[in-house]
């Protein structure tokens, strides 16, 4: 068996503390550095590679992650890292190696991990299962239906401009508007996993600010959109906080089904309007589509909800999976301990206007989800032209005006104001790393300004109290060894007549 790696030695395990294995294949591990940590996963069995047969292209080695990775194969491992690196992503953080010693044998084998980021506080789906009241002390669930004759039906959904919605419930005097996980949370988890989205759909790095209470994004050129395919509340996970953040950064983890077109959105430079195209992918588990039978499956379809199971799988259906859940985050489940994907089956039985109708959350969250849930970027206009020039990074647009929405919401509403998010606190973070450094600057700079102060003041190298004219003046031959006895038979003789070193004889 050989094991192909793109590692040469075992320098890069120096930077680790292994500690637990915590599944099989799985450890946690610390980083010595920062003490953060980390898990690594064994891959070595990936890797491998049979050398029989290494010359067929169709073996699971040749075709799988040990091609991909390996150094006689594709060698994408750092193409990958670039890829799954990103705030809101489980990252790729690095790979060693290490010589494990092999179970009830003396002997040592080359095993080699990749490392990634730890959720250590669990996922959305362990929030989904039941009722939480502790999240509602004032407000009493009901639940039972009310009626909405007059909500909007769903089959005006296509609205593309974004206005606050108002829906008219009318409801007996008993009815009270359901929630079910607090709209902090809800928010949270939006603004993240958008950003993440935002990363993998249209290669936007971060929020900027580019004007007074204005952001946007930076797409990447020429970006070929990253379909995660595999949206749900398991995939959803939290880190704790850090430091007084309200929650733990929310990151989008899995990418077993990550799928990379080769579909790019364009430069952004160009004044020609482009044909439209699309990232187009087969769904989950299908992996015999070629792509001229998904551009007809999509031409067949076009805007089609619920999706039909042999539709495309394209920037929308991330969309909808992910409004999906942000209504089951918002709708209380029917009851106790309901299995998650039941309830979420559950949420879109109805329309999200619908749903969201019944709920007491804010316009604005709301609109969000709508939007989300809506949004066509093949709409035209009645010319002819499409309604949004920027059809190919709307990932970015839903990002930026969730964030900006929820923005107004922190500073509107009492719940919001007590909300600490993570970027405060990494800002906080950095303002107080930079003092540090300043002050260590400082510091470096009085140190070396009193020892060049001595140095002119003293000699290059005297730093004790005498003068230099105190040590001209002493004379070595008047030293006996009377200043250092104890005993008064010990007899005094001068320095000068101790013998050398070398003349001394310690035999008996």
């Amino acid at each position: 068996m050989e094991f192909t790696s793109p590692y040469d030695d075992y320098q890069r395990a120096l930077d680790y503390d292994i500690h637990a294995e915590v599944a099989p294949g799985v450890w946690t591990v610390c980083k010595k550095l920062d003490r953060t940590t980390l898990l690594a996963h064994d891959i070595t069995d990936m890797l491998a590679t049979d050398s029989d047969s290494d010359s067929d292209s169709t073996s699971p080695a040749r075709q799988g992650l040990g091609f991909l990775l390996g150094s006689d194969g594709a060698n994408l491992l750092q193409e990958v890292k670039a890829i799954i690196n990103h705030e809101n992503l489980i990252c790729l953080r690095d790979w060693f190696s290490i010589a494990m010693q092999k179970p009830k044998s003396r002997g040592y084998e080359k095993r080699t991990f990749v490392v990634w980021d730890n959720c250590d506080a669990g996922t959305l789906e362990n929030l989904l299962v039941e009722e939480y009241d502790k999240y509602k002390p004032d407000q009493e669930t009901d639940d039972s239906t009310s009626s909405r004759s007059d909500v909007q039906d769903e089959a005006s959904d296509t609205d593309t401009e974004m206005t606050d919605i108002h829906v008219h419930v009318h409801a007996h005097e008993t009815d009270k508007l359901k929630k079910f996980l607090p709209e902090s949370l809800c928010w949270h988890v939006l603004t993240s996993v958008l950003k993440a989205l935002a990363w993998l759909h249209d290669g936007s790095p971060e929020l900027v600010r580019i004007g007074p209470n204005k952001y946007g994004m930076n797409p990447t050129p020429d970006w070929n959109p990253a379909l995660h395919r595999d949206i749900t509340p398991a995939n959803i996970q939290f880190q704790q906080p850090r430091r007084k953040e309200t929650y733990g950064q929310c990151k989008l983890g899995n990418y077993g089904s990550l799928y990379l077109s080769n579909h790019h959105n364009g430069d952004g430079k160009s004044s020609v309007e482009r044909v439209r195209g699309k990232a187009l992918a087969p769904r989950k588990g299908d992996v015999d589509s070629l792509l001229d039978d998904l551009i007809q499956q999509d031409d067949r379809y076009g805007y089609t909800y619920k999706e039909q199971p042999d539709q495309p799988y394209t920037v929308i259906s991330e969309w909808r999976a992910f409004g999906e859940i942000m209504q089951a985050m918002m709708i209380p489940p029917s009851g106790t301990k309901t299995n998650v994907n039941d309830h979420i089956q559950n949420v879109t039985k109805h329309g999200v206007r619908y749903n969201l109708g019944g709920v007491d959350y804010s316009v604005g969250l709301k609109n969000v989800i709508i939007r989300m849930m809506t949004l066509n970027p093949d709409e035209k206009s009645a010319d002819g032209n499409y309604l949004f020039p920027n059809r190919d990074t709307l990932t970015s647009n839903l990002c930026v005006e969730a964030f900006e929405r929820f923005r107004r919401w922190r500073v509107s509403t009492d719940e919001g104001r007590e909300v600490v998010t993570v970027e405060s606190q990494q800002a906080q973070q950095i303002l107080e790393d930079t003092k540090a450094q300043a002050e260590m600057w400082n510091a470096t700079v009085e140190m070396n300004r009193i020892v060049d102060k001595l140095q002119a003041e003293k000699g290059p190298w005297r730093f004790d109290d005498h003068e230099d004219a105190e040590i001209d003046d002493f004379d070595p031959t008047g030293f006996t060894f009377q200043d250092l006895a104890n005993d008064e038979d010990e007899r005094p003789y001068p320095i000068r007549d101790i013998p050398p070193d070398d003349n001394w004889d310690f035999d008996p």
